[in-house]
């Protein structure tokens, strides 16, 4: 397995690191007794926030594939000036501050459905191959990313970096996984892990591979009904957790699988009845990439304790009107000492950076 290279830190990170060191120099000769106190009452220092939407480390693929795993951390908050810094990414001064917009989301993906609908899918063949390639990134799995000492956090095995895959058109073919180590992907010959991905069976939820994504629903009222898992002549509860879950099973759609031109336009008309959506402009993916998002409170890609504390966001190409991907941020400030996300924060992202349709693995579109 390949080992991540040490860096030097992101631009600026040096200035903030000599600051917040000087700030802890001054404090302790001007107040020992106050220093004293801290330790005896096993205080902790406030922590070094990260700039806001940092583009996505990679690490090695043994962490970014590992199972789940309770385990706790006790860690101070700084970046260590001699280890792996948190890669190239989208500093705080650099970003384009996210403002609610004007558009309604129903003319947002209106005008986003009408431009699948134009879109054109060569005839698929079952041996053939659906290849994505995507960039992840989750808080949790940033190195960048420090718990203050006493602190206590439950981290799992999140997706983080650049995966590439290859899965089977019908499932009945083994595909392949691809996990970077130094977030080339398709543009280099850089390290990279690789998986054998199983035989797909059938999903009974959410589809697993493209012939099953063909059986979904292709007019808006019969996607509509799926998305909120309708019987017939059912009608939707009006709650607000059905209402999130229909949201969240738009984004793993979007997400996760390649949509034929119609099924894709019928589920974007299907979620711009979907209530509680807004739209925000100046919305970006973990690949950096800007763009108009159709967003919801409370909603996340995957479950999260915090999300009533986050909005997920459907981001889309203004000028292409293409899906470039689901980011989830928090929109609440730290509730404690131990909470190292600010309002504004990255929480959770993946930047859909390619896909469509191959005859073998290993090859790309």
């Amino acid at each position: 397995m390949s080992t991540i290279p040490e860096k030097d830190l992101p631009p600026g990170r040096h200035r903030v690191l000599r600051e917040h060191l000087m700030r802890e120099i001054t404090s302790d000769t001007s107040d020992t007794s106050e220093t004293d106190k801290a330790h005896d009452t096993n205080e902790t220092p406030s922590p070094v926030r990260p700039p806001l939407w940092r583009r996505p480390a990679f690490v090695a693929p043994a962490l970014a594939g590992a199972l789940s795993v309770a385990v706790v951390l006790g860690v101070t908050v700084t970046r260590d000036a001699t280890g792996p810094s948190a890669g190239p990414g989208i500093a705080s001064s650099d970003r384009t501050p996210d403002t609610m917009s004007r558009q309604s989301p129903a003319e947002v993906l209106e005008r986003i459905a009408r431009a699948a609908e134009k879109e054109r899918l060569s005839r698929v063949r079952d041996n053939q191959f659906v290849y994505s390639e995507v960039e992840n990134y989750h808080w949790k799995m940033d190195p960048g990313l420090r718990i203050p000492d006493g602190c206590l956090m439950t981290q799992e095995g999140h997706p983080y970096g650049v995966e590439q895959s290859w899965k089977s058109v019908d499932g009945q073919s083994e595909g392949l996984r691809r996990e970077h180590v130094d977030g080339k992907g398709s543009g280099g010959d850089g390290d990279y892990v690789e998986n054998t991905i199983a035989r797909q069976l059938p999903g009974k939820t959410m589809p697993e591979y493209f012939r099953q994504v063909e059986e979904l629903p292709t007019d808006p009222e019969g996607m509509y009904r799926w998305l909120y898992g309708l019987e017939p002549g059912e009608r939707a509860s009006g709650k607000r957790a059905a209402d999130v879950g229909a949201y969240e099973k738009v984004a793993t759609l979007l997400t996760g699988q390649l949509l034929p031109p119609k099924t894709a336009a019928a589920l974007y008309r299907a979620a711009a009845r979907i209530p509680g959506l807004f739209v925000v402009d100046g919305a970006r993916d973990a690949a950096g990439r800007q763009g108009v998002a159709v967003a919801m409170k409370g909603a996340s890609l995957s479950w999260t304790p915090d999300r009533v504390g986050a909005r997920s966001e459907l981001i889309f190409d203004e000028k292409t009107d293409k899906f470039l991907g689901e980011s989830t941020v928090r929109i609440t400030g730290p509730k404690n000492e131990c909470d190292v996300l600010d309002k504004g924060d990255l929480v959770e992202s993946v930047a859909v950076v390619d896909r469509g349709i191959v005859d073998e693995t290993g090859r790309l579109p």
